[in-house]
């Protein structure tokens, strides 16, 4: 079942995350939850991260899984740089990312037989 997420829900995930440290290596401009900056992270920022991700990620679809653009508007009014639109290339595909601070986290949907 579908549950909505608040405003202050966003708020509270992206307190969790802004301020974890961008580990050592070659990932500058990659969102947090990118595989060379999450797999270096510990495991309690893992499970911030992944906290935010579905936070956020529920945050910026409707029930139908389609960009809310109510919500987007509500992100991008408090601070947090977000975008949310059909994929170019793939319409049935949405890419996007939401920013809290120095990082972005990417709130893409997963392409089919990507897992």
């Amino acid at each position: 079942m579908w549950k909505p997420v608040s405003i202050g829900d966003v708020r509270k995930a992206a307190q969790e995350i802004e301020n974890i440290e961008r580990p050592d290596a070659d990932n500058e401009g990659d969102a947090i939850n990118a595989p060379d900056v999450y797999n270096h992270l510990s495991e309690d920022d893992q499970r911030k991260v992944d906290h935010a991700h579905a936070i956020f990620s529920a945050y910026v679809r409707d029930e139908g899984d389609e960009p809310n653009r109510r919500a987007i508007s509500t992100l991008n009014k408090n601070g947090y740089g977000t975008s949310f639109d059909p994929h170019p290339e793939e319409p049935y595909l949405n890419v996007g990312k939401v920013r809290v601070g120095e990082w972005e986290v990417d709130v893409s949907d997963e392409e089919p037989g990507s897992l």
